[in-house]
């Protein structure tokens, strides 16, 4: 089940996934973003997070981290059309 969060206006939904070994890894989507490229992860290995807490923290983080991104780029854009 998919888990809603926001950052900068943006909804992030967190998919938080239990895998065969016991660890979990967290994908998400960003509904809207720019760049759809970017849009979804699936960034953790398997057994890189012991607790799903820390795969969504994760996974929160690297969501945050594409929305910075794609208002750098439009931001760049937005300027360079007024210049």
């Amino acid at each position: 089940m998919a888990e809603t969060c926001y950052s900068q206006g943006k909804k992030i939904l967190l998919m938080p996934e239990l895998q065969p070994n016991g660890t979990w890894r967290c994908r998400f989507s960003i509904p809207g973003l720019i760049e759809p490229t970017i849009v979804t992860s699936i960034d953790a290995p398997l057994g890189k997070y012991k607790s799903e807490w820390g795969a969504k923290t994760a996974g929160f983080a690297l969501a945050k981290k594409a929305i910075d991104l794609s208002y750098d780029t439009h931001t760049v854009t937005v300027q360079g059309n007024n210049t």
